[in-house]
């Protein structure tokens, strides 16, 4: 069309996501039910991130006195060394809170929808934060429901707080942080091994190290073992520096999302693949050097789908979780004009990436993970139906 007459068909969009503010009975009653908690918990979620809220959710967390744990889009939010964070005890807050707070965090899956043994014997009240209203009772009942957006509903607790508000109980407060202490000194050493090959800790403790020293690179990670490791390991300490599949559950999506990150925001993208996630779309490395992006692909190559090592035990083919043996991915970087590496230790896998994000050139390094290194994401085996027969 005429370029004068669609740029008159052009509407300007005045607040399109209006602040939605909560009512001050539900900010009393929340405040009440977190005020009066022996071992409370807040869990922020992605839409805690999603909401650019950055000042007044750290603000809150700190008057609260409150342990939180990021949800891993969430990650960074708070730095994750922040002294509250119970990143490190996520198994214990989880069991052994008595209110937990949701600050756009949902009880979907990913937190086993409130429910079962990771949420321990301990009696639980919630208190959700959510722009949704439908969200609120979905599987357990919210004794505190808060509906506006993040924004305006921490302002609102913040100015209902006042200036004598009192820390969470001293013994609950000491109880996290020796938990969170005692499994950060017992992982310390399984990240600083320099082992060849390498390990899951071994790799990531070098990219962990990476992302402390360089915490405006956009963080991308898929895969199962891979995704699940370097959650837990590989500390955020900006907001919105991490992205993953979320609560989606799916691979192939890592990527596409270095793709954008990288288009979007003009920063260097680390992007941390499992082998069998990035073989759903790994021919987007084309792309990638197509466009000249600043993008460096780790791709954790074990040989195989959680390990490299299984047996077929119904024939001669392998193993339907195996693949090619020693397969080098780099190769297809360089196929493009990009800059493919080989690395087989933590040090090598460190000096490659630094290599590749000062340069900012297309790279892919092929981290030589040990095939007998993973293990079955999430023990999703046990889904799998049960013969009765066998069982007698």
């Amino acid at each position: 069309m005429d370029a004068a007459a669609g740029e008159k068909s052009l509407v300007k969009v005045i607040d399109a996501a209006p602040a939605q503010l909560p009512a001050p009975s539900a900010v009393k009653r929340a405040l009440d039910v977190l005020k009066n908690a022996k071992r409370p918990l807040i869990i922020l979620g992605k839409g805690a991130a999603y909401a650019q809220a950055d000042e007044a959710i750290k603000n809150f967390v700190e008057k609260s006195g409150v342990p939180f744990l990021p949800m891993s889009m969430a990650k960074g939010l708070l730095p994750d060394l922040h002294p509250q964070c119970a990143g490190a005890a996520r198994s214990t807050v989880l069991k052994e809170a008595d209110v937990v707070m949701l600050i756009g965090a949902r009880l979907n899956w990913l937190l086993s929808h409130g429910k079962g043994k990771t949420w321990g014997e301990a009696p639980k009240k919630f208190i959700q934060v959510d722009i949704e209203p439908k969200e609120m009772d979905s599987n357990v009942e919210i004794v505190a429901p808060v509906v506006g957006d993040i924004g305006s509903c921490v302002s609102a607790f913040l100015d209902a707080m006042g200036a004598s508000w009192s820390a969470a109980p001293s013994d609950w407060l000491a109880t996290v942080a020796k938990k969170r202490d005692d499994n950060v000194a017992k992982m310390a050493p399984k990240l600083m091994s320099n082992a060849s090959p390498m390990d899951y800790h071994g790799a990531l403790g070098a990219l962990r190290t990476i992302i402390t020293e360089r915490p405006d690179t956009i963080f991308v990670n898929e895969g199962a073992n891979t995704l699940d490791l370097a959650r837990g390991v590989v500390d955020m300490h900006k907001p919105r520096k991490r992205l993953d599949v979320g609560t989606w559950g799916v691979m192939g999506i890592g990527m596409g999302y270095s793709i954008a990150a990288a288009v979007e925001t003009g920063l260097p993208v680390l992007a941390v693949e499992g082998d069998s996630a990035f073989g759903f779309s790994g021919m987007e490395v084309e792309t990638i050097c197509r466009y000249n992006l600043p993008i460096c692909v780790v791709i954790f190559n074990n040989d195989g789908i959680y390990r490299g090592t299984d047996v077929n035990s119904a024939g001669e083919d392998p193993a339907t979780t195996v693949f090619v043996k020693g397969s080098r991915y780099d190769k297809m970087m360089e196929a493009f004009g990009g800059v493919g590496v080989n690395a087989t230790s933590p040090d090598e896998l460190k000096r490659a990436v630094n290599a590749a994000l000062d340069s900012g050139k297309p790279t892919l390094i092929n981290a030589v993970i040990d095939p007998a290194a993973g293990s079955e994401s999430g023990r999703i085996g046990n889904l799998n139906p049960q013969s009765v027969l066998k069982k007698k």
